[in-house]
């Protein structure tokens, strides 16, 4: 009973603690990023990626059902039980921001390359132009075999903690793709979606585990990784996906424009599309898309995103400066 309360008033320098380093990103670039994350996960994945399937699902299920133990148990009033709660809950808390979760404190991309992030429509429109011109240069070469890769074989070419989720269902109706399990350092992502998503969103996940927490840019890290590919259909899934959230925010922003874009998509283009659209019009609208959008809002606000799940659609901001300034052109290698 002891060490369980030390456990759980633990609990209470960790949250100040955290608090601290959210306002001191030097701090967590210099001594976390740099040294202590890249240790866990090379750890983490030197572990788990023996390993054919997620762990890390299997372990989220276990929290949850202990989690809801520890909740019934207050029922009974007594204090060794909200004790307990107490220091589960700070278990938790210390392992997920020392594994993985301080990355979001950490020094931003627009911070470190002065990015603005607002943009003028013209700038958006250059930036349309010249990915269809890129995605038609893709187009022309999908359909030579020497110039694509399997699906399967990309994933086992990509050699690292990458898993195919054992629990699919339940994300559709949430709407993810895939996710980012902190505590094994496995990045997952669901089999069943569109096949031109997928590498998009390996490499999204992927960018979780080099440490870019801020969903923004690790969508962006995951464009660039996809065009820089050596094969067509890659190249393609990153352009399409950077063509998709361009398109969204014409939609926003001068509806009355964007017949101007698709009028020139490609046939391929407007087929992916539709069927990107009549996929996910399966899993949306439902009580767990509601629910989990409004939990992971909550969440990514309270981990510095301050635009919570709306943060996934500032991308645009990179994808842009990419095409138009180069300023993002520098960290790729």
């Amino acid at each position: 009973m002891k060490y369980r309360i030390i456990i759980a008033l633990a609990l209470i320098p960790q949250v100040i603690l955290v608090n601290f380093l959210k306002d001191n990103p030097s701090l967590i670039d210099k001594y976390y990023v740099g040294f202590f994350y890249n240790s866990v996960f090379n750890v983490n994945t030197f572990i788990f990626s023996k390993i054919n399937f997620p762990i890390g699902e299997i372990l989220y299920i276990i929290i949850i059902l202990l989690f809801i133990y520890l909740v019934y148990s207050l029922l009974s009033f007594k204090f060794k039980d909200f004790i307990n709660l107490l220091a589960f809950i700070s278990v938790i808390y210390f392992c997920f921001y020392s594994f993985w979760g301080l990355n979001y404190f950490r020094t931003s991309l627009s911070e470190k390359f002065n990015i603005e992030s607002n943009y003028e429509f013209i700038e958006l429109d250059s930036t349309i132009k010249k990915i269809i011109i890129e995605i038609e240069k893709e187009i022309k070469l999908i359909d030579d075999e020497n110039q694509t890769i399997n699906i399967d074989k990309f994933i086992k070419d990509e050699n690292s903690n990458i898993k195919k989720s054992i629990i699919p269902e339940i994300f559709l109706y949430q709407r993810v793709s895939g996710h980012f399990i902190p505590f094994t350092s496995e990045a997952v992502f669901i089999d069943d979606i569109p096949v031109v998503d997928i590498p998009v969103v390996i490499f999204h996940e992927q960018a979780h585990q080099m440490g870019y927490a801020d969903e923004a840019e690790a969508s962006f890290i995951a464009f660039t990784k996809a065009i820089k590919s050596n094969y067509a259909n890659i190249r393609y899934s990153g352009y399409f996906n950077a063509l998709i959230n361009l398109l969204n925010d014409v939609v926003k922003s001068h509806p009355d424009e964007i017949d101007t874009y698709t009028s020139e998509l490609d046939e391929k283009v407007l087929n992916d599309i539709n069927y990107l659209q009549n996929f996910w019009s399966k899993y949306s609208d439902n009580i767990f898309d509601k629910i989990s959008n409004f939990i992971y809002d909550f969440y990514l606000k309270s981990n510095n995103q301050k635009s919570g799940i709306l943060s996934y659609n500032q991308v645009s901001t990179y994808i842009i400066d990419f095409f138009q300034r180069d300023q993002l052109g520098k960290i790729i290698n």
